[in-house]
């Protein structure tokens, strides 16, 4: 993903902005007033003010796809909230009732985010994230029936600790927020994937 590679390249950035400062210290202390060292401190200096101009940048580019991120993940939570209450309909996609994949796909219509019609399809769709990386617009799948298939999908709205709650269609109370510290969920709790990713911004 493009914040992994962007923040690879900072570690790599810094450890050359270390090295050349320490090279340069220490070729300095040990032949101090000679022409050659002074030469080689300015050149060293110039590198690193050229290594900060470079992180100063992808550091602005990481907070700015962050902020981008974040916005249309409150987008795709701010339609799923507005079906709060709705009730549980099997196959339903309306306001006159709808079933937890048909919340999921209102919820990111009005993104570049196509997805299948079914949790178990869904589940298929993105990267694959541990719940320590979880945040807000990923969604989140359960096993809620007796077989291994996946079956049921909601969305991190978040993630507190080692918390996430989500809103999804549940059979027995229609569109509400829950959370895996219920034990229920807990249990049958399976995977999280990111489907928002840079290229649907």
């Amino acid at each position: 993903m493009k914040n992994k590679t962007v923040f690879s390249s900072i570690l790599l950035g810094l450890s050359v902005v270390c090295s050349s400062y320490t090279h340069a210290a220490t070729t300095n202390k040990e032949n101090p007033g000679k022409k050659k060292e002074t030469l080689v401190l300015k050149e060293s200096k110039k590198e690193d003010e050229e290594i900060r101009n470079q992180l100063e940048s992808l550091l602005e580019e990481m907070s700015t796809t962050k902020s981008v991120d974040s916005n249309l993940s409150d987008m795709v939570l701010s339609t799923a909230f507005d079906f709060e209450g709705v009730r549980y309909r099997f196959g339903g996609t309306t306001r006159s009732g709808l079933d937890c994949s048909g919340l999921v796909v209102n919820a990111f219509n009005d993104t570049s985010v196509n997805l299948p019609r079914n949790s178990s399809a869904m589940a298929k769709v993105g990267d694959k994230v541990s719940k320590n990386e979880a945040q807000k617009g990923d969604l989140i799948f359960f096993r809620t029936g007796r077989g291994p298939r996946i079956s049921h999908v909601g969305i991190i709205t978040e993630v507190i600790d080692d918390e996430i709650k989500f809103i999804h269609s549940s059979t027995s109370k229609g569109v509400i927020v829950s959370s895996t510290n219920e034990d229920y969920y807990k249990r049958r709790f399976v995977q999280i994937n990111r489907v928002l990713m840079d290229q649907d911004i």
